[in-house]
């Protein structure tokens, strides 16, 4: 440490360069993982060249020690708050203030007064971040400069979550807007199930608080691409852009895989009842812009009179919700000439089109009493796609009660058959859509699982017994194949038998990983009494890979599936997983190995298998 820190000496000298403005703002990318887009910047500092500080650490240390952290974050914020005035509107400014500095009384009225002086700038476009890490000392001043920052439009974030060990007292107490996971949560994840467990565990709490959460320290693509397939939405890190000028763009090349990768992610893999987005209910919304004043706003509301409000946008993106007794109430006083930028609720809860049915009921269940009423924002890669109302939600609701027991298993709680069938057409019809365009398709592996002897499993055991055998297989299924994996998709056709696709390369090792853990189960029970019978109860897999390619419908990989498991059963009756080699479709027109003239005969499209044990 300094020895002259805290002296006079050094007071004066972080005078002086605060009076010199020896210090530079400098901001780092968040970037928008499904658009590929920049959709804001971290404002951050770093001492100008003639400052006596060696780095900001120092210099914030000596702010703090000195009693002039006020004066220091004055002029950092102004530095910030100007560079972003130049933005377009739908960037955001995220902007670091330390928690004594946040907690003091005059913080809020004095930033609102700040960004008042600031043309074309206005809160909504503002987020306020706090760490984690900050000191509970400052918490009962933390809240109410909060409340008070929010009631003026400034959106609120916790930076650092999983740093701190007050962290979720601090989320619950300060019902942020975004949420930043610390780089010590990201840093390898693509190498660590925990993490990616514990990263799960905030996107749920982040889809039923309506909060958004960004990814620090993405350093590699392959952290990069497990934080896409879990699905977090925005991510920062050197990987999408290092501290730098205030105009840097983004990486075109990296901007493209993104999109790629978000566009295989976002498919509708699982589209049960349950699953059903809420984005096929989204209804208009009437749209003003932020700089619009109340009065013209309030205006055009007097002659829409079912309007129930509007939708405040800066730029492209959604900025907030002015309900329409508020725009009304506010054009009879003081703000009838300010913009409307200054009256939206930042508050308002908004999801993704692809919401489930139920996450979106949970979502406006959560919401206070005041705002029940409220429509439900929704957005699709972050611009505004519509909105629900809560009748539309009840609607919606039914009618996935209805549909439920028709399109899934009573027994799993899977997709059935009919829902299988749907979904492994959809896949051909995109992979044709794909190759008419010129695009290189998706590989997509298929996997017919079953029960071997399972008629003599129900006949010793009883159908309870093979009903909960069934269960636990589906489970094993989730657990050791699915993963959390965003390919992949499961059904449960009928009895004991299932179907799963994904990606090219995912089911070769994890079905193997399942038959041997479920027959080292189901033989485990049979000795368990010293008494039991082996049954020859096994698990099969028959495994197509690159199905897509070789078969012309669903109906077909399941007449495949079925030759294979009878030319099997005369080879050998010992467990085995099957893998399937199966020329290609030749009834595909957009097959490059087509032949010409009318389609060959059926037996030339036989599939050649080969047994791995």
């Amino acid at each position: 440490m300094n020895p002259i820190r805290g002296s006079l000496a050094v007071q004066r000298m972080l005078e002086a360069t605060i009076a010199a403005e020896e210090v530079n703002a400098i901001f780092q990318p968040i970037v928008d993982l499904r658009s590929g887009q920049i959709s804001g910047f971290e404002a951050l500092s770093r001492p100008a060249g003639a400052s006596p500080f060696k780095n900001i650490v120092e210099l914030f240390d000596t702010a703090e020690e000195t009693g002039m952290l006020w004066n220091l974050e004055s002029l950092t914020r102004r530095q910030s708050l100007d560079a972003a005035a130049q933005w377009p509107g739908d960037v955001q400014l995220f902007l670091n203030t330390t928690p004594q500095v946040f907690a003091d009384p005059r913080f809020a009225e004095t930033l609102l007064q700040s960004v008042r002086l600031i043309p074309g700038l206005a809160p909504n476009r503002i987020v306020l971040e706090i760490t984690e890490r900050a000191n509970q000392q400052y918490m009962e001043g933390l809240e109410e400069q909060v409340r008070l920052a929010k009631a003026s439009g400034f959106q609120i974030a916790i930076d650092d979550v999983g740093a701190g060990t007050s962290g979720l007292q601090r989320i619950v107490a300060l019902r942020p807007h975004w949420l930043k996971l610390d780089r010590e949560l990201i840093e390898n994840i693509h190498e660590d199930r925990v993490k990616q467990h514990l990263v799960r565990f905030f996107l749920h709490f982040s889809r039923m608080s309506g909060v958004r959460l960004i990814a620090e320290g993405v350093e590699l693509r392959e952290e990069l691409e497990v934080l896409m397939q879990l699905g977090v939405n925005f991510g920062q890190g050197y990987l999408l852009g290092k501290p730098g000028s205030r105009d840097q763009k983004l990486d075109p090349d990296l901007a493209e895989w993104m999109r790629h990768v978000s566009g295989g992610a976002d498919r509708d893999h699982l589209e049960t009842p349950r699953q059903a987005r809420v984005g096929r209910f989204a209804r208009p919304t009437v749209t003003v812009d932020s700089r619009e004043t109340v009065r013209e706003v309030a205006a055009s509301l007097l002659r829409q009179l079912s309007t129930p409000g509007v939708a405040v946008m800066d730029g492209k993106r959604f900025s907030g919700w002015c309900d329409r007794e508020q725009v009304l109430r506010a054009a009879g006083d003081a703000r009838a000439s300010q913009p409307i930028a200054y009256i939206v609720n930042s508050d308002v809860t908004s999801a993704g089109v692809d919401t489930t049915i139920v996450d979106a009921l949970q979502l406006a269940a959560s919401r206070d009493e005041r705002s029940l009423s409220a429509p439900l924002i929704l957005t699709d890669h972050g611009q505004l796609s519509g909105m629900v109302t809560i009748r539309d939600l009840l609607h919606a609701a039914a009618d996935m009660a209805t549909q439920t027991h028709s399109r899934t298993s009573p027994l799993t709680g899977l997709p059935n058959l009919v829902r299988a069938d749907k979904h492994l057409n959809e896949l051909i019809r995109q992979r044709e859509d794909l190759i008419r365009h010129g695009a290189e398709p998706i590989t997509t592996d298929a996997a017919i699982i079953d029960i071997r002897q399972f008629g003599r499993y129900n006949d010793e055991y009883g159908y309870e017994l093979g009903d909960e055998l069934i269960k636990r297989l589906a489970t094993m299924i989730h657990m050791l194949i699915s993963r959390g994996d965003s390919s992949v998709f499961i059904a449960h056709l009928h009895n004991d038998q299932f179907l799963v696709t994904a990606r090219g390369g995912v089911l070769a090792k994890r079905s193997q990983h399942l038959r041997k853990q479920f027959d080292r189960m189901v033989l485990g029970e049979a000795g368990a009494g010293g008494e039991g019978t082996d049954l020859g109860v096994r698990l099969r897999v028959i495994l197509i890979e690159d199905t897509l390619a070789k078969i012309p419908t669903a109906r077909d990989l399941y007449e495949v599936a079925r030759e294979m498991r009878l030319a099997e059963a005369k080879t050998t009756d010992s467990a085995q997983q099957i893998v399937g080699s199966i020329a290609p479709n030749p009834h595909n027109p957009h097959n490059p190995h087509a032949p010409h003239g009318h389609p060959q005969n059926q037996q030339q499209n036989q599939p050649r298998k080969r047994l791995t044990a």
